[in-house]
């Protein structure tokens, strides 16, 4: 039985991991010009409607538990300042990660944003007083060196990898390792709500932002099949189905096991990345291996000191 309940919690983790890796695809495709030869969707414009969606997305979820407004707000209390200092990091790390797309490959997005775990063991270690392992330690300096490796890789082809995307994606990764130790001061309390309200929260703090980008800078969004189609798959598949299943997960497995399968989101952006065309040299290639092997070890890691 407790063979069968994990098949699926596995089988929910991986579908997950492909909606995710190709979200980073799909904001390629989408907010540059790569594959169509123009933009269908700003990135900025699809990180507001990525969460704007996920938010109506979440809250239809709600509506379907029929969940009142009085027990969102009971449950939401207790957690209200963390849940939006969560926000606001949650609304910088998609602003950035999408208009990263302009510039980069959807692989090398994904990649450097994975490496935030680097930041959450010095965080945990250093504020929650965790224990080292050796395995932990050994992740830790794979993880740096990897990433420090696919970074001067990646600047080095200058044909393929602008700077100003690889700066975007840097702000994205660090603001995602401080969305994720906010997670940590909200455990126990009810994801979806949570989730629901985090998502309609940095939606209104995108606005601003969209605002003050708009003075300067014309903000495209084609009405195709494409755009919609990507706002769809961003916004309902990434923002919402996959939280929901991820959560899931989380209450089958426990977080720490369920996290530990995170690191294999950049192989399916790589993935997507090689049917594009957009191959990375074979240096930048394994660095960016490296990387997530380290960043692997530090998430087993955290699965061996919880049990």
């Amino acid at each position: 039985m407790k063979n069968a309940k994990d098949n699926k919690a596995y089988f929910l983790l991986m579908t997950v991991i492909i909606l995710w890796g190709m979200n980073y695809i799909v904001g390629r495709i989408l907010s540059s010009d790569y594959l169509f030869g123009y933009i269908h969707v700003s990135g900025i414009l699809y990180g507001f409607f990525r969460y704007f969606v996920g938010a109506l997305t979440m809250m239809g979820v709600m509506v379907y538990q029929r969940k009142s407004i009085r027990s969102m707000r009971n449950e939401v209390s207790p957690y209200y300042k963390v849940l939006m200092l969560s926000a606001g990091i949650s609304a910088v790390f998609v602003l950035n990660a999408h208009m990263s797309h302009k510039y980069v490959s959807g692989g090398t997005t994904s990649i450097i944003i994975n490496l935030c775990p680097l930041l959450v063991f010095l965080y945990s270690i250093v504020v929650f007083k965790e224990k080292s392992f050796p395995i932990k330690v050994a992740g830790f300096l794979l993880g740096t060196l990897g990433g420090m490796m696919y970074l001067y890789f990646s600047i080095q082809e200058l044909e393929k990898v602008n700077h100003l995307g690889i700066l975007l994606s840097l702000v994205a990764m660090v603001a995602w390792a401080g969305y994720t130790i906010t997670l940590h001061y909200m455990e126990g309390g009810n994801r979806t709500i949570i989730i629901s309200v985090q998502h309609s929260a940095s939606t209104l703090i995108i606005l601003p932002f969209l605002f003050f980008y708009l003075r300067e800078n014309p903000v495209i969004f084609v009405g195709d099949m494409v755009s919609f189609g990507g706002v769809f798959f961003g916004g309902v598949l990434a923002s919402g189905v996959a939280y929901l299943l991820y959560f899931r997960a989380i209450e089958m497995l426990g977080a720490s096991r369920a996290a530990s399968f995170l690191f294999l989101v950049p192989f399916v952006s790589l993935g997507g990345d090689m049917v594009l065309g957009e191959i990375p040299g074979l240096m930048t290639l394994l660095a960016g291996v490296v990387a997530i092997i380290g960043v692997a070890f530090i998430k087993m890691a955290g699965s061996f000191q919880r049990k």
